[in-house]
C-alpha cells in the first residue's frame, strides 16, 4: 500500500501544512495541484517525501506542466489544476482520454470526492483560502493494487 498527500491552492502559505503533519505522517509522495506550485518542494521537505506538481492559474512563471499523469500501484492518476477544464464531465473526459482511474484537481477551493462513470474525482480544497465552513483542507490517498481510497482532512478544531 502507498499513501499520497494531495494539496492544492497553497498560494505561498506553506506554514498551513504544519497543522496537518500528524495526519500526513508516513506519506510516500505529495501531489500539489497548483496555485503556487513552487510550494510543493517546501511542503514535500516537511513531509519527507518526493513530489509531483502541476501549475495553476496563479503560476504564470512556473515550469510545472499544466497536467500530468502518474502511474502508481497499477493505477493511472491525472493531475491538473482545473482552471482549463469546464466542469466535472470535462474532468471525466480528460481522465478517460488519459486512460486514468482518477483525476485530482483544485482551483475551486471546495473539497470534494465523487465517482462519475467509474472515475474518481478528488478536489482536496484549499490549504489557505477555503470556501467552506470546515476551513483549510488537504487529502490523503491510500493506494493498493485493488483500490484508491481518498480521505479529506480538515483541521480538528473547526
Amino acid at each position: 500500500m502507498s499513501e499520497i498527500a494531495v494539496v492544492s491552492d497553497s498560494h505561498g502559505y506553506t506554514d498551513g501544512i504544519r497543522a496537518f503533519l500528524p495526519r500526513l505522517k508516513g506519506v510516500d509522495a505529495l501531489y500539489h495541484l497548483g496555485d503556487h506550485a513552487e510550494d510543493a518542494a517546501e511542503i514535500a521537505q516537511l513531509l519527507n517525501c518526493g513530489f509531483v506538481c502541476v501549475r495553476g492559474n496563479c503560476d504564470p512563471f512556473s515550469d510545472a506542466p499544466l497536467k500530468t499523469t502518474v502511474d502508481w500501484h497499477g493505477h493511472r492518476i491525472l493531475l491538473l489544476h482545473g482552471h482549463t477544464v469546464g466542469g466535472r464531465l470535462s474532468l471525466v473526459y480528460a481522465a478517460k482520454e488519459a486512460h486514468a482511474d482518477a483525476v485530482l484537481f483544485g482551483h475551486s477551493h471546495v473539497p470534494s470526492i465523487e465517482t462519475v462513470d467509474g472515475i474518481l474525482l478528488l478536489n482536496p480544497g484549499s490549504l489557505t483560502y477555503p470556501r467552506t465552513a470546515k476551513g483549510p483542507s488537504v487529502a490523503r490517498l491510500s493506494l493498493t493494487d485493488d483500490a484508491i481510497v481518498p480521505r479529506l482532512l480538515f483541521l480538528p478544531d473547526r
